[in-house]
Parts: structure tokens; C-alpha cells; sequence
């Protein structure tokens, strides 16, 4: 069975994308095709490398900071490597250098400088980043056939083996001396999506509902924020932290892309209710919402993978389409029209995912379609 099949397989021409993934500090991305795999620079927007097989596809692909190391799964139609073998590929040598067997298919890899972590569909294993690789640890997690999980700075979140609980594992050489492992019950239901911000201090998760955001403190667990992003469920196709962890931006199946406020409560800016302030109210008058809200295209096919290229700009990768679009969060002020794509698109009577007219805002902030360019080079 093949696990990396073509995220645009349904589209009848065009490039045939397999995978995309940011780099730790999303500067970078990489693309999976066909035929190989390319790195590109976020901002501004150019190709870094580009290589092709003729022996088969790339269906997974991570790259570690700006190195020339890369994690590489085979995928596609014809796969360059089994789907349950890692290959850590050294494109200065242009040759594999480690390589890592499973008896299942690998779901995703992530990687540090220290670190080599593989996703299966109920287990997560840790290696040391050495030539040969040893095994650190396993860990065990509920059924997890996306290989949800994240890592940032030696800090590593996976779903946890009871649903709706997210695991914590510290991977620096402190935290695996003392086996250093925190359980947190962040949702009710299934975990959907998880980030971590850059200095991993923080983490964002989203459940299979969809309607509730939530922040804990890496270091010891506590509810940092809580944030509503509607009151219809929604599938959570991406979450991610800004540069300097104040923001966090997510995508939904409702077409509409978020971005919270993650700093302090006492200088948050994020919208909230008009009736918050009531006393004994249900906790939906309570809650935050997004400071800034904006439809994507409704045309748009597939999930989308979000990115920052700065602490004001947000990159959104669509696979199926093999297409990348840029949206910037700036003070609301006249500008081009068809850059524009205004919050008053979503009529508060028929989507709820941006709320409605009852919430407080000072309405200063507006998400505006800066730029967009297609993979056409694959």
C-alpha cells in the first residue's frame, strides 16, 4: 500500500507534489515530488536546490535547519526508498548517510542537531543524530495515522496513549538523564494538530472538534491561553507560532485562516466578547478569539501548511495545488483592491468561524493576500 500517494492526484495537470514541510525556523521549506525533492528560500521566495531521481519518488522530506542533511521517505507512484525506511540523505555528498528501517510505514520524521525522531502509527522513536544511530527511546500513543507531532528545541510533543492527552518529552541530554516526561490533558477529544514555538517554551494543540485552541508551558505544564476559533466544528489543517512565539496563526477546512495574540493576557489584543465581563455567563462569553481573521480562497484545494515568513507575514504552502501564497498582517489603511481579502467577506449570520458582531474589536488589524506564486517548476 502506498502511504505518499500524490496530494493533487485528483488534478488533472499540473506539477505532482508529494510533501512540503518548513524548516525549524521556517526560512526555508521543501518540497516532494516525483522525481525528487527541492529546498526553497521563504523570503524571498527562490529555489535553493533542486534534485532529481530517475529511480523514484520523495513522499516525506525534513530539512535540518539550513545544513545539508535532509530526512527523506520514498513515495509517489514508483518510490525511491521503502515506505518504512528513513533515509537521512547528505546533499553535499549527494548520497545517503544513515538509514533507519521500521516494520511499518514511516508517517513523518522530524529532526534536531542532536536527534533523529520517526512517527508511526502508534509508537515514536528517538535516535541520536550520529553515524551509526543509536536508539534512545520509544514511546507508545494513541492511534495516530497521521503522524501528528512536533519538535522545537529539544522539546518533543505527541499525542499521548489516552485521547485527547498530548506527551512532552525533553530530549536534551538533562531531560533524557532523567527521563524527563509530562502528560498534559489538553482536550476532551482526539488531538488534530500540535505546534511548538521556537524556543519551545510553548505549546499550541487542537483537537477533532475544532472549536478550542490551547496553550500550555512546555516547562511545567500550565494552561497559558485559551482561544476560540468558532462555534462550529472544524478540521485544523495547521497551526504554527511566529518568530518570536507572539503569534500563533491556524488554518481551518472552513477556509478561513486566525492569527491569536499569544502574548500575556494583560496585553493581548485578541478580540473577546462584549458580555465577558458578566459574571456566571457560560464560558463562550469568556473566551478569546482572533485579533485578525480572513478568508482564504474558496477555491483552494487540499490542506494547507503554514509557515511565518516574519513576525508579520504568514506562508501558506497548498501541496494539491502546488502553490504558495503570502498574507501580511498590517493596521487597517486604503490599499489595492485586489490584494485584499476583507473579514466583511464572512457574514457573522452564516459562518461562525470569525465570531460575531457581539464580540469587542478595535478593529485595527487586517490579513491582506500580499503575494502568490505556483510550483511550476517540478
Amino acid at each position: 500500500m502506498n502511504f505518499h500517494k500524490p496530494l493533487n492526484s485528483n488534478v488533472s495537470s499540473g506539477p505532482k507534489l508529494l510533501c512540503a514541510s518548513f524548516n525549524q525556523d521556517q526560512e526555508c521549506f521543501a518540497i516532494g515530488h516525483e522525481h525528487g525533492f527541492m529546498v526553497y528560500n521563504t523570503d524571498p521566495l527562490e529555489r535553493r536546490v533542486k534534485r532529481e531521481f530517475v529511480d523514484g519518488g520523495i513522499g516525506l522530506v525534513q530539512m535540518l535547519h539550513r545544513t545539508n542533511y535532509l530526512a527523506l521517505v520514498g513515495g509517489g507512484r514508483t518510490p525511491k526508498y521503502p515506505q518504512n525506511t528513513v533515509i537521512i540523505w547528505d546533499d553535499l555528498k549527494n548520497m545517503a548517510a544513515i538509514s533507519l528501517d521500521f516494520y511499518l510505514p514511516v508517517l513523518s520524521v522530524l529532526l534536531s542537531r542532536t536527534r533523529i525522531v520517526v512517527c508511526l502509527k502508534t509508537k515514536i522513536y528517538v535516535y541520536t543524530f550520529s553515524s551509526p544511530p543509536v536508539r534512545l527511546s520509544v514511546y507508545e500513543t494513541s492511534d495516530n495515522p497521521q503522524g501528528i507531532c512536533a519538535l522545537q528545541n529539544n522539546i518533543l510533543v505527541f499525542p499521548g496513549f489516552t485521547e485527547g492527552h498530548i506527551q512532552i518529552v525533553d530530549l536534551s541530554p538533562q531531560g533524557q538523564e532523567r527521563s524527563l516526561v509530562s502528560i498534559v490533558r489538553a482536550h476532551k477529544s482526539k488531538i488534530k494538530c500540535l505546534a511548538i514555538s521556537h524556543d519551545g517554551s510553548l505549546i499550541a494543540s487542537a483537537s477533532e472538534t475544532g472549536t478550542i485552541i490551547r496553550i500550555h508551558v512546555s516547562s511545567n505544564t500550565a494552561l497559558f491561553h485559551e482561544f476560540r476559533r468558532g462555534i462550529d466544528r472544524a478540521e485544523i489543517h495547521s497551526l504554527s507560532f511566529s518568530p518570536n512565539s507572539n503569534r500563533l496563526a491556524l488554518l481551518s477546512d472552513k477556509d478561513t485562516l486566525h492569527v491569536f495574540d499569544t502574548s500575556p493576557l494583560s496585553g493581548s489584543s485578541n478580540r473577546r466578547h462584549i458580555l465577558s465581563k458578566v459574571p456566571l455567563l457560560p464560558s463562550y462569553f469568556s473566551g478569546e478569539w482572533s485579533f485578525v481573521s480572513s478568508r482564504v480562497s474558496d477555491k483552494r484545494i487540499g490542506k494547507g501548511i503554514l509557515g511565518w515568513a516574519s513576525t508579520d507575514c504568514i506562508a501558506i504552502i497548498w501541496p494539491v495545488e502546488a502553490l504558495i501564497e503570502k498574507y501580511v498582517i498590517r493596521e487597517k489603511r486604503d490599499l489595492p483592491s485586489h490584494k485584499k481579502i476583507p473579514s466583511s467577506s464572512i457574514k457573522p449570520g452564516n459562518n461562525s468561524d470569525v465570531g460575531n458582531l457581539n464580540e469587542t474589536s478595535s478593529d485595527q488589524w487586517e490579513l491582506v493576500r500580499d503575494s502568490w506564486r505556483s510550483f511550476d517548476d517540478v
